[in-house]
């Protein structure tokens, strides 16, 4: 019986030393990423965390929208981001579009099945042999599982294109906006389905508790004053496709987002 409890601690020690191993490796290049400069190259616009689990699958939701220089054809962007084990791993990112000034977005996401990522990451950008991060000016990126979003400090509305659809003759719209001096303010959705020929507009509404899992929410506004808002708009059920920008309005002041000047433009989802 002596020699089984040796064993037995022998073992739990071993096992303490591992995650005191992995614990350690974890700060000190939470410390190393922390001390880098952060590049006007590249920069983190949105981020989304959201525990989306129902009852029969587990859903550990991450999404990020990047802006980077266009400083070479052959670029590669990721998420460098803490793992629960120990470890760093690149989360890739994928082009989605030009927005002018010669930048670009980037944009990806992940969807574990278990709490693999851990709440810490920044953006790396990799071009002409260099590397530029955006580690929060020093501070790196944390956020925890079900946070909803976070926007850039320069970015005041967004559109959030995965709960936005178009399907049928409904439009449903779904936006965050950062939330200014406590006033909620209100969000507005412009649009055409026939090339401005005519404008339709719609309020949207405060969501309070948006659901994102069978049982989990995202609690307006979330720890970083963002609220979401939506509204589901019926349409001609002959249009096809539907351009938009929204506007939010706040303590006085109007912002819109219109796509970097582009206007949105949704095509009907077909079956």
């Amino acid at each position: 019986m002596r020699k089984f409890y040796l064993v037995f601690i022998a073992i739990l020690g071993l096992y303490s030393c591992t995650n005191d191993t992995d614990n350690l490796e974890l700060i000190n290049e939470s410390i190393e990423l922390k001390s880098k400069n952060s590049s006007t190259n590249v920069k983190l616009l949105r981020a989304w965390t959201s525990n989306s689990s129902s009852p029969v699958r587990q859903r550990f939701v991450k999404r990020f929208v990047v802006k980077v220089k266009n400083l070479a054809f052959q670029k590669q962007v990721a998420i460098h981001n803490a793992t629960s084990n120990g470890n760093w791993v690149d989360i890739p990112l994928t082009f989605q579009q030009n927005i002018g000034n010669d930048e670009e977005i980037w944009v990806g996401e992940v969807e574990p099945d278990t709490q693999y990522y851990d709440d810490e990451f920044v953006v790396k950008y990799t071009v002409n042999g260099e590397t530029f991060w955006d580690n929060n000016n020093g501070s790196n990126y944390s956020m925890s599982v079900n946070e909803g979003a976070f926007l850039a400090p320069e970015i005041e509305v967004l559109v959030d294109n995965y709960y936005t659809r178009f399907s049928g003759s409904y439009f449903a719209i779904n936006v965050d906006a950062r939330r200014n001096y406590g006033d909620a303010g209100s969000v507005e959705v412009v649009y055409t389905t026939d090339n401005w020929a005519t404008t339709q507009k719609a309020l949207l509404s405060y969501q309070r508790y948006f659901r994102v899992g069978y049982s989990n929410y995202i609690i307006s506004p979330n720890q970083f004053d963002i609220d979401k808002w939506e509204t589901s708009v019926q349409v001609d059920p002959n249009a096809n496709s539907i351009e938009y920008a929204v506007v939010y309005r706040t303590a006085g002041q109007e912002y819109w987002d219109n796509n970097y000047g582009n206007n949105y433009v949704i095509n009907k989802i077909t079956y």
